[in-house]
């Protein structure tokens, strides 16, 4: 073996475990896939060192989360010598999580055989949370701070889905701004955001379920889907939404409660083949309209 050869293999050697990437070698060709390496970047990113690790089945490091599918992609590929590419959580010895980017790629000898895997991963946390807040934001209505109309639409798309697979009422309520033409008149579109503002703040804090949906439907009207299966409990909640939207106190001169206030429309139905979305938005806005005949400031649902 020549200085060359050496040199080369000194320099390769260096440059894996100083990467700043894991990098994990693995015997593919014995049980479990037992990792025989492993870099100082590995060991910066799990916080195992390569003592805890070298000899132990190939892993990644998921604690409890262990019911990402990818994990069971990771082992259909080294059964069968396949490549694989996958993002998804890992957790650190601390306990702290971080989105792994991890690459499998088999090697194979001057024969063709399968002799190891080389993985490769990497921290991309940052990446992912700044895709995560672009989605929220691309969600997300500028003005009233809740989700908006194309939000809901895809949201109540799969809500009603699960109601009618798994044959459930669906809530769908409209909500709008009492007089609220007269409060922009009065004190221009800049106060009339920050009012779309508080009280959007106001409903979603009313619905912090994971089921439920809430959005800026259109102009002052805001739209809320959820599952419910008692129609007493909904008249009560939004009775109570009602009312803590009044005691926000924002003055309404031109509005004869003298605060502004909200009217709400909704209906409960339990969901079959033939429920649309449609035909629910319709029916709830029937008895927005109600509602507002009566002297705004008040409830009527449809069950």
């Amino acid at each position: 073996m020549n200085a060359k050869e050496n040199i080369s293999k000194h320099l390769l050697a260096k440059a894996i475990n100083t990467s700043h990437e894991g990098i994990v070698i693995i015997d593919a060709q014995q049980s479990g896939f037992p990792q025989i390496y492993v870099n100082q970047g590995f060991e910066r990113l799990t916080g195992y060192t390569s003592a805890e690790t070298v000899g132990k089945k190939f892993r990644v490091f998921q604690a409890s989360d262990d019911h990402q599918p990818e994990l069971a992609a990771i082992r259909s590929a080294l059964i069968k010598g396949d490549g694989f590419v996958a993002t998804m959580r890992n957790y650190r010895k601390d306990g702290s999580m971080y989105w792994n980017e991890i690459s499998i790629a088999p090697v194979h000898d001057d024969d063709g055989m399968l002799t190891h895997f080389i993985s490769i991963q990497k921290d991309v946390t940052a990446r992912i949370q700044l895709e995560q807040q672009l989605k929220t934001l691309s969600s997300t209505d500028p003005v009233a701070g809740v989700g908006n109309r194309h939000h809901f639409e895809e949201r109540f798309s799969n809500l009603l889905s699960i109601a009618k697979r798994i044959h459930c009422e669906l809530s769908v309520l409209l909500i709008d701004l009492d007089y609220f033409r007269q409060f922009n008149d009065r004190y221009g579109q800049s106060a009339g955001d920050e009012c779309l503002h508080k009280v959007g703040d106001c409903i979603a804090k009313s619905f912090r379920r994971t089921s439920d949906c809430v959005a800026r439907y259109g102009g002052e009207e805001f739209a809320v889907v959820s599952f419910s299966s008692n129609l007493e409990g909904l008249h009560q909640h939004t009775r109570l939404l009602c009312e803590r939207v009044r005691m926000l106190g924002i003055p309404h001169p031109d509005s004869p409660h003298g605060v502004v206030t909200i009217s709400i429309g909704g209906i409960q139905r339990r969901s079959d083949k033939d429920t649309s979305k449609a035909g629910l938005i319709e029916l709830a806005n029937l008895k927005l309209l109600a509602a507002k005949r009566d002297g705004c400031n008040c409830v009527i649902i449809l069950d």
